[in-house]
Order: structure tokens, then C-alpha cells, then sequence
């Protein structure tokens, strides 16, 4: 066969079917521990001999303990009643049920789940269109150079986007089936909507979430629970080294058998980076050495009528150096790394962030303002010319994809321009645009900053300043064409942790005698909670109108508390019943009860293990941290999460900050694998994860890992077919065992309920 006459998706079919029949032999029919629906029926020849003479288990009543995590006595005397267990663990297991019912809820309402979002649906537009199957960086661009220097110019997809054609292929047809028509209103309770979309009756009011957090906060004070909770927790981790001793050499053997699939070339998504700190060191020094090259007389910042060139800015480095050139030891000198990111006021106002001691901080400030800022007096020139170093270095990688946060400037914004329009015309303008990103939007929690500097009068005035944009675009996209393109590529919205002010019933979790929103005129800063359910409340709005246009919709995803012990229980809780996943999570070993309320729901979380060691390493210089508190990077909770069965993908948050290769993602990968003795497929599978809990269209997971979407709310994906490992390299047993681990605990949970309502009845 000639080069042209060669066909690549016949060759990949015909290699599929080649290992199918390879591995027939090999892998079960049914790979499964047991029929879920009793536990009598669990096999005994369950544990075949592995490919290279795996431990046989025995077939013993053990063996069932083993397997379902409690003594079975119904295999033993027939008692179907579960009477072992008293009756507080049957009334606590019915409390677990009723809450997961309540998430379940909560997320079909606000459209959350991904089969509720048009961007899942088959006849979504991708735009731009997906890069063909096979395509490569070096065909489209010539042989590339990974380092290339500070005058090389990166290439990227996004560099021919260009407004005009989005425009006239997609929005002006689009247009043609969906007029632009709609007015917005406010609800009986005070929400924005859209009228004829006003809120239906399983919208959540603050009395219902009163009830439902009230509860939560019992059931996890609860001493029998947390003892339940700890003891599940304990079995499944140790149930996963029990599998891994069964079954990894035939794991292992899986995988060698699988051509051109590996750790390497499996897709793998950093679902959590901050824009400003998305880069490499070497990334921001080649645009900084560039400029002061090329424009160092430049005006570039204007603090109180004055003027400051780009060689002023860096005039206390200069002063002592005759070469105006910077090196690594540089950046670190002036802060621009090593700057204190937990401190608290980072959230609340980029302008009052607190450096170290090292430079005087005005000087950092305007340092920062100037190249990691996009609202700026340049108008974010140089943050895009450093990110575009980092969607072309995405794109040579092939396989690894970033979902970039960015902040919603409500102080900071211009008075004739909304924050979001700000940031979308940001993106267009510079045509920041790329199949390998897609964006995640950080509300902060700076209500009294707001209501200091007089642009919201009440707590409703900061909600109605970052939805009433939304409303707009969403019945007008004409009003604001760049504002409706980026909301395509937006994933969702973030609620970040961090708060100047703790206040009183964020502390104690007393929600009970807080005022309506129009009624919060005072400067004291709302709890977690109080944010989130608005914001919550306001999104569902917004979701259900926007599915009705076939928009794409927006999930939640916030940042809870990961250092400090500050509302740490308020953010997990308020997320667990309202967002899709979190960022962040550490603080889930503390509280086991709603460690394996997340496990149940499989909510994904993703963490950042690298970035939290030395955030907490300078919380614990600044003396802000309990002396003798473990600050070792293995004490890091992530893994053992993912080795639990919990849904982890990891995540680099501010490579700038806490990454010192130009890979950051494989880094964090690498490091996580090292310290914890991960195997090949470990880390496969926190990439696929990394995929499932991602923003990314079905249509690609699909392509990815080889999943598509289900109507079961117990099993919302499946395999597309019986080899998804050619696509993410776990093999399905593996797969498996997740979810036969889950069902086993769902049902356990059930059974208890049951009997818990019987016997109320």
C-alpha cells in the first residue's frame, strides 16, 4: 500500500479488532466482583490465576467480609434484617441517602449535570472546529523547537481566529433558529431571571438550605457516624491494595500489550491553573528580557498621574547591575515567585497583596500590575504575549489540555465596561484562543471592598453585578458578541476561600438569623455558605434559561479551604449539596463524614499538591501555622483519596509559583508518582479522571477516553465500547473495580435505609 493510499481509521479499526482477539482469552466477560443485588451471590472463582501467577483468594465467608465490607450474616442463617448493626448506624445511614438525594437534586435543577448541558449534546458546533484525527504540531507549523529563545515567535491555532468568521459560521445561524427575545425580572424572592423562566418549586430556597446544612452539620458531629465513616474509609483503602496485590501483574500485562498508549499519551487536563500564574519562570523571563530589550522607554504603568517606563520599573535591580538583563535568581529576588500566596487578602484585592520583605512593595506591585495583570494600563499586552508561550508549548504537547482561571475584577473594573466583557474582550482581542484551553471565572468574596468604594449598596447589588451581564448576553448575543464567544469556552464559575474577614457565623456555621441579600447593607463579609447559595441560586436562573437557547451552561466548581481551618467545614459542605466538583479539598480528612458523602456522589476534586507544600511552608515561616505541623509533601491528603476511590485529578494551580521545569503538569504528575510509588496505571487513571470532571464537550471525552454520557444518575458514563483502554490506557478491569466498589457501598447504604424507614413506619 502507498503513503496515499493509506487509511488511518481503517488501520486503527483492523488494529482493535487485532487486540480484541488477542486479549479474548484474557479478560473476563464479566469483569465484576459480584451480582450487587445480593451479596450471596458473590462468586468463588471470582479471583482467577493472573497472567503471571497472581495470589488466588480463597472461597471463604472471609472472603465475602472481604468483599462487602461487613460480616454477612444473611450468608450464614439466612437473616436478610442486617440486625448486627444498632439501630443509630441504620438512622445515620438514612441520613447519608437523604443528603445524596439532596445533591442529586440540586445539581438536576440547576442543570449541572453534564447530560443537562447543550454543550454535551450531539448537535453542538464546536468552534473552532476540533484539529483532524492524527494531526501534529510540526505539520502545521514545521520542526519545532521546545526552548525556543525570547525572539522566537510561538506558534499557536489561536493566532488565524479572528471574531469576524465565529460570527458569520455560527452566530448569525444560530440567530436564525433562536430570535433574540426575553426580559429580565425579578423573582418573588428577589432573583434575576428571565420572564416565563421564572424559578420552578425544586429551586432551593434559604429555609431549605438552612435545613439541609443544619443537618449536615449534626450528622457529621455525629460520634457513631464519623466512626462508620472512618471505618468505610479505612476498608476501601485498604481493599484497594488487595486488589492491587490480585491483579497487578495482570494489569500490568494489559497495558504492555496496548501499542501507543502510555502515561505520555493519554489526554491529561490541569483543571485548575490561575492565569496570572500560569507560566514557567522561563515563560515570563523571555517576555520580560525581551521588552526591556526592545522598548525599555516605554510607558507601561501609571500610578497617581505619573508616568513609569519599563526600565524604571526594574531601576533597584539595574542600579547595581550594569547588564539590563534578568536571570531566574532575579525573579525570585524581586518576589515575583516567592511572594506569600496564603496570604489572605490575594483574593479580596490584587492591589492591597502583601510580599515578602525582600524589595520594597510598591516596586513588586508595580512589577506584577505590569506583566501578570490583563486589566491593566497596557491593557494586558504582555500577560497575553507570556500566554501565548504557553497555549503554543499545550499544542506541541498534543496531549495535555488547562482550564485557566481568571478573575472577575469587580473592584478594579472600569465604570463603562462589566468585568466579564473586560475579560472576553481581553481573549478575543488578543486572540488567546486555543482547542487546548478552556476558561474557569473566580468570583472573589470582596463584598465590603465593593460596598467600601460605593459600587453596591447591598449584598443583592454585588449578585446583580455578576449575572445581570450574563442575562443580557444570554437573551442578546448581538449586545456583546466576544462576551457570548467566550462564554463557550468558559467551564464554569468559581467561588474562591480566602476572606479578610471571618465572621462570626461563618465560624460556628449559624445561618439561622442572617438578612435576605437586599437587606445585607452592612460592611461585615457574608460566610461561605451565604455566598455560594446565592450565587447558586442565581445560576440556576441562569442555566435553565440558557438550555432553553441551547447555550452552553455554566457549572460551579469552587475553591474551598485547603491550608487553613478557617470555614473549612462551611465551603465543603455548602459545595457538596451545590457544585458539580471542588478545587481544592484537603480539609476533607478532618471530617469524615463528608469525606465519604464525596466519595458516594463521586464528586470530583482536584488538587494541587506541589503549590499546597509550599504555600503551607511559608505559612509556617511567617509563623501562622501551629509549631511542629507536618508541612512534608507526602502528608498531602490527595493521593490517599485517590487510592480511597475518590474522583482526584491533579492539578498545578501557580506553576510560576511552586513548578521549576517548563512541563509543570508532567512535573506535578511526576513528583506525585515518585514520592507515592504510583504505577504507570495510577497515573493513567488521575488522567482520565482529570478528562471525566473537566469542561471539555462529550464529544471529545468521548474521542479521549472513550466514554459517553447515560440517563442513570448512578451511572452517568460508560464505555463506548470493550476497549477503552486503546484511548486511556486503565485497563477495564480497573474501571470495574471503581464502580463495583461504589455500587457495594450505595447499596449497603440502601439496605441500612430501608430498614431504618421499616422500622419507623
Amino acid at each position: 500500500m502507498s503513503f496515499h493510499e493509506f487509511n488511518a481509521e481503517e488501520w486503527s479499526s483492523q488494529q482493535g479488532e487485532r487486540m480484541k482477539q488477542t486479549l479474548s482469552d484474557l479478560i473476563p466477560k464479566e469483569q465484576v466482583l459480584y451480582n450487587i443485588g445480593h451479596s450471596r451471590a458473590l462468586p468463588k472463582d471470582h479471583y482467577t490465576v493472573g497472567v503471571e501467577g497472581d495470589v488466588i483468594a480463597l472461597g471463604t465467608q472471609f472472603d465475602r467480609q472481604a468483599a462487602l465490607g461487613y460480616f454477612d450474616m444473611a450468608g450464614i442463617d439466612g437473616n436478610d434484617e442486617l440486625s448486627q448493626f444498632s439501630d443509630e448506624v441504620k438512622l445515620f445511614c438514612h441520613q447519608l441517602q437523604h443528603m445524596m438525594d439532596k445533591r442529586e437534586q440540586y445539581l438536576r435543577v440547576s442543570k449541572q449535570r453534564a447530560r443537562d448541558n447543550p454543550l454535551n449534546w450531539p448537535d453542538w458546533i464546536s468552534y473552532p472546529p476540533p484539529q483532524p484525527r492524527g494531526w501534529h504540531y510540526e505539520d502545521e507549523y514545521g520542526a519545532m523547537d521546545y526552548y525556543y529563545d525570547e525572539n522566537a515567535k510561538p506558534h499557536y491555532f489561536g493566532e488565524n481566529f479572528h471574531i469576524e468568521d465565529y460570527t458569520e459560521k455560527i452566530l448569525m445561524p444560530y440567530l436564525e433558529k433562536y430570535p433574540r427575545s426575553g426580559e429580565i425580572i425579578r423573582s418573588a424572592s428577589g432573583m434575576l431571571c428571565v420572564k416565563g423562566f421564572e424559578p420552578c418549586d425544586e429551586v432551593p430556597t434559604f429555609r431549605d438550605f438552612v435545613e439541609d446544612i443544619t443537618q449536615l452539620i449534626e450528622m457529621s458531629s455525629n460520634k457513631i457516624g464519623q466512626l462508620l465513616s472512618v471505618r468505610r474509609l479505612q476498608y476501601l483503602r485498604n481493599k484497594f491494595e488487595s486488589y492491587e496485590l490480585l491483579n497487578q501483574n495482570r494489569e500490568i500485562y494489559l497495558t504492555k500489550i496496548n501499542p501507543h498508549r502510555d502515561f505520555y499519551n493519554v489526554r491529561k487536563i490541569d483543571n485548575n491553573i490561575d492565569l496570572t500564574m500560569c507560566m514557567s519562570k522561563k515563560h515570563l523571563l523571555n517576555v520580560i528580557n525581551k521588552k526591556l530589550n526592545d522598548e525599555p522607554n516605554r510607558v507601561v504603568y501609571n500610578e497617581n498621574g505619573k508616568d513609569w517606563t519599563l526600565k524604571e520599573l526594574f531601576e533597584p535591580y539595574f542600579a547595581d547591575n550594569k547588564d539590563e538583563r534578568l536571570n531566574i535568581d532575579d525573579l525570585f529576588e524581586f518576589g515575583l515567585i516567592d511572594r506569600t500566596l496564603a496570604d489572605k487578602s490575594l483574593y479580596i484585592d490584587d492591589k492591597n497583596t502583601e510580599y515578602d520583605d525582600i524589595i520594597k512593595r510598591e516596586v513588586l506591585l508595580r512589577i506584577d500590575s505590569t506583566f501578570l495583570r490583563h486589566d491593566n494600563y497596557i491593557e494586558g499586552e504582555y500577560l497575553s504575549m507570556v500566554l501565548k508561550q504557553v497555549l503554543s508549548d499545550y499544542e506541541k504537547s498534543k496531549y495535555q489540555f488547562g482550564e485557566l482561571g481568571v478573575t472577575l475584577q469587580l473592584a478594579t473594573a472600569k465604570s463603562d465596561l462589566n468585568p466579564w466583557s473586560s475579560i472576553a474582550n481581553w481573549i478575543v482581542n488578543n486572540q488567546l484562543v486555543s482547542h487546548n484551553v478552556k476558561w474557569l471565572v473566580r468570583i472573589a468574596r470582596n463584598y465590603p471592598t465593593l460596598k467600601a468604594q460605593g459600587k453596591v449598596s447591598n449584598f443583592q447589588g454585588f449578585i446583580d453585578l455578576i449575572f445581570a451581564p450574563l442575562f443580557e448576553v444570554s437573551i442578546d448575543p448581538l449586545k456583546d458578541i466576544n462576551l457570548h464567544f467566550f462564554l463557550t469556552k468558559t467551564s464554569g464559575v468559581t467561588l474562591l476561600s480566602n476572606s479578610l474577614t471571618i465572621s462570626a457565623e461563618e465560624e460556628v456555621g449559624d445561618f439561622t438569623q442572617l438578612p435576605t441579600p437586599s437587606d445585607w447593607n452592612s460592611t461585615d463579609n457574608p460566610p461561605y455558605g451565604y455566598y455560594l447559595f446565592y450565587i447558586f441560586q442565581n445560576l440556576t436562573n441562569l442555566n435553565t434559561f440558557r438550555q432553553s437557547k441551547k447555550l452552553s451552561i455554566l457549572s460551579l466548581r469552587p475553591m474551598v479551604a485547603s491550608v487553613t481551618e478557617a470555614h473549612s467545614f462551611d465551603s465543603l459542605a455548602t459545595a457538596f449539596l451545590f457544585s458539580q466538583s471542588i478545587i481544592n479539598g484537603e480539609r476533607l480528612r478532618h471530617h469524615p463524614v463528608l469525606q465519604y458523602l464525596y466519595y458516594l456522589k463521586q464528586v470530583g476534586i482536584t488538587v494541587s499538591p506541589l503549590c499546597w507544600n509550599k504555600s503551607v511552608q511559608y505559612m509556617n515561616d511567617d509563623g501562622r501555622m501551629v509549631a511542629g505541623d507536618k508541612v512534608a509533601y507526602e502528608t498531602h491528603p490527595g493521593i490517599d483519596f485517590f487510592k480511597t476511590g475518590m474522583m482526584v485529578s491533579l492539578s498545578t494551580n501557580k506553576p510560576l509559583f511552586s513548578s521549576l521545569t517548563r512541563d509543570p503538569l508532567i512535573e506535578e504528575y511526576s513528583v506525585a508518582g515518585s514520592i507515592h510509588k504510583l504505577s504507570n496505571i495510577d497515573l493513567c487513571e488521575l488522567c482520565r479522571t482529570s478528562v471525566l470532571i473537566s469542561g471539555f464537550n462529550s464529544q471529545f471525552k468521548q474521542h479521549w477516553i472513550g466514554i459517553k454520557l447515560t440517563d442513570d444518575p448512578e451511572h452517568p458514563h460508560e464505555n463506548v465500547d470493550d476497549f477503552a483502554i486503546q484511548r486511556n490506557n486503565v485497563p477495564d478491569m480497573r474501571l470495574n473495580y471503581r464502580n463495583d466498589c461504589v455500587a457495594v457501598e450505595k447499596q449497603f447504604i440502601r439496605n441500612l435505609d430501608e430498614i431504618s424507614n421499616g422500622s419507623t413506619e
